[in-house]
Formats: structure tokens, C-alpha cells, sequence
């Protein structure tokens, strides 16, 4: 079966809520890349050996091992099925080898996997501010549009977004934790893997250079890429940029504030990811993360309301003591 088409796929990597989707869309109006369409869930858990419940509920991560000369013919098979172009032709043989763009946020714990079955693959790494990408998370949970495990066994309720290896450690923790355990885990991972690569297999952008530069950085971008900075990309790049589909509020300065004092009490834990992150936004000549927590900036009410003494002896079904009007078990009980 020939599905020898792909030439260096293009694969975009981050933690959960960094901006990945926003991200994916832009380069998608790209005439020179194809994509799926979406999310690659279906294609690679449609694999019975490669699907969570055959690994005991233990985590979203693939390595190496995991992959197989029939694997190989078969995942690629699938994802030559539904690639689509920038005008939603479907793909050809005839057509002979493409661009291949894909995102998926469990890819951040499947890289040496995906180098398997893509070994000519380009690597984009995407990072966002701490602060904002945990309070991203701890919303995406809040909003109950990211359930990715109803029930989760072990858990004793829904598990949203990424689910990394020894979530189990986090039962019954605050849902900061498990938000910054989520972004923790996927940035290791990421950096853990990427080192293993060649520099020139890999590039590294801050979602707030994509926010601030479009136009710059998604230019820079294609040059990675070698692929041309064209007419559809410039324009959406030289204006205001669209809200991703997965956007769950407007964007806000300082939004995160809204979480302050659960992520305060997860900050000393992230220094070591924070400083491997730094090393490598130093070496791709972008501006370091910021480590000092920022004390001026903490709200006179805590507006996280993660005070953990007012939901002690909360039962499930209650109204949550935040006062979002929403039951306990959907809102700041989600991570119990």
C-alpha cells in the first residue's frame, strides 16, 4: 500500500492551552501544507495496542517501543486517508509528496513515537508564560469542555486535557496542582525528547511573540519550515489575529490573576522546567521567562478563591463555596 507521500511533516508541540490550536489554524491557510482537518486522536487510538484503555488507564504517552513495522505502514495509511489542503481538496497520489501540518496536544508525550513514523519530521515547540498557560488550564477544566476521560477509573470523576504519566499522585490535590503537574509533564517531555534531535529538526516559538509579531514570527516560522511565507498566510497575519475554536473566554491582561494563589503555591515546584525552558529560549535568541513571582501584583480578595479551609467538608452536589452558582463536583471539586 503506497502512502509514501509525506516530506518532512510539520508537527507543532506544546502543553495543553499554550495556544497550539490558534497556532495550527494560522499555518493551515497555508497553500504549500496539508492537514487532517483536526485533532489525530481517532487515527492513532483507533490502534487497539496504542489505545489508553490497553495500557491501563496509565497515561497518554508513546515511546518508541510501542511502535511497529505494521504500525508504521498503518498510522501512516490513516493519516494519507483524510489529509485535506488549504482549500479542503482531498489528497491524490498523483499528487506525489506533500507537506504534512499536525497538532495534537497528547503529541507532547509521543515525540520519540512520532519520530518512528515520521523520521524526516519538523518539530515546532510552542511555549507560553507559566502563569497564563496554568490559569488557561484550570479554566478549560472549569468550563467542562475538556473532558477527555469521563469517570476515569482511579480518579472518581472527569479527567480533562492531557493526561501525563503518575496522574494518579494528584488525587484528591487542588486543581492547581493538576494543572501545573499538566503543563510540568508536558513541557519535560517536550525537552526531554527534542534533545535527542538534530538543532535543525526543531524551532521554538513563545505564544506571545504569535500574539504580539504575527507577521514576524510566523515569517521566521515558514523559513524553518522551507516553505513560502505566501499571500494567504500574510493575510491573516497582517491583521488582528481570530480567536482559536477552543478559545473558552476573550483574551484579557492579566487574566491569570484570577488564579493567583493557587498558582503561587505550585510556583517553587516549576523553577527546575522553568530554567531547561530558559536555556533553550536563550539558545533560539527569545526572550527567557520571567522566575519572580510577582508579589505587587496580588489581588486584595483572592480571586482564585482556592482557599482550601472553605471547601473542607464540601460534599459534591453542594453549590461550590466560590459562588460560580455552579455544583462543587463541576467546578473547584473537579481535580477531588
Amino acid at each position: 500500500m503506497n502512502n509514501h507521500c509525506f516530506d518532512r511533516p510539520i508537527i507543532i508541540l506544546s502543553a495543553p492551552r499554550s495556544g497550539s490550536t490558534l497556532l495550527f489554524e494560522i499555518l493551515s491557510k497555508s497553500r504549500s501544507l496539508w492537514t487532517i482537518g483536526g485533532e489525530s486522536h481517532a487515527i492513532i487510538e483507533g490502534h487497539k495496542q496504542l489505545n489508553i484503555t490497553s495500557k491501563n488507564f496509565d497515561s497518554n504517552a508513546l515511546i518508541d517501543n510501542d511502535w511497529t513495522e505494521e504500525l508504521h505502514s498503518s498510522l501512516r495509511q490513516g493519516f494519507k486517508e483524510q489529509l485535506r489542503d488549504s482549500k479542503d481538496n482531498k489528497y491524490t497520489d498523483e499528487i506525489g509528496p506533500i507537506r504534512f501540518l499536525e497538532k495534537t496536544p497528547k503529541n507532547s508525550l509521543r515525540i520519540d513515537f512520532l519520530n518512528k513514523i515520521f523520521p524526516d519530521a519538523l518539530f515546532i515547540y510552542l511555549i507560553r508564560e507559566p502563569k497564563e498557560n496554568i490559569s488557561s488550564i484550570m479554566q478549560a477544566w472549569r468550563s467542562g469542555r475538556f473532558r477527555t476521560y469521563p469517570m476515569l477509573p482511579g480518579w472518581g470523576g472527569d479527567w480533562s486535557l492531557l493526561l501525563p504519566p503518575n496522574w494518579r499522585t494528584l488525587k484528591g490535590q487542588p486543581l492547581g496542582n493538576v494543572a501545573a503537574f499538566q503543563w510540568q509533564q508536558a513541557n519535560e517531555s517536550i525537552m526531554n525528547s527534542l534533545s535527542k534531535l538534530p538543532d535543525e529538526r526543531w524551532h521554538m516559538l513563545s505564544y506571545r511573540d504569535l500574539i504580539d509579531s504575527p507577521y514576524e514570527t510566523v515569517s521566521s516560522l515558514t523559513e524553518f519550515c522551507q516553505i513560502p511565507f505566501d499571500d494567504e498566510l500574510k493575510k491573516i497575519c497582517g491583521d488582528a489575529l481570530p480567536y482559536s475554536r477552543y478559545t473558552v473566554s476573550p483574551p484579557a491582561t492579566n487574566k491569570w490573576l484570577e488564579n493567583y494563589h493557587a498558582i503561587k503555591s505550585t510556583w517553587p515546584a516549576l523553577q527546575p522546567c522553568i530554567d531547561k525552558m530558559n536555556n533553550h529560549l536563550i539558545k533560539f535568541r527569545l526572550e527567557p521567562l520571567d522566575k519572580e513571582w510577582p508579589d505587587n501584583q496580588a489581588p486584595s480578595v483572592s480571586l482564585s478563591k482556592e482557599d482550601e479551609t472553605s471547601f473542607a467538608g464540601v460534599s459534591r452536589n453542594s453549590p461550590c463555596p466560590c459562588g460560580s452558582q455552579k455544583r462543587f463536583k463541576h467546578c473547584h471539586g473537579l481535580a477531588r
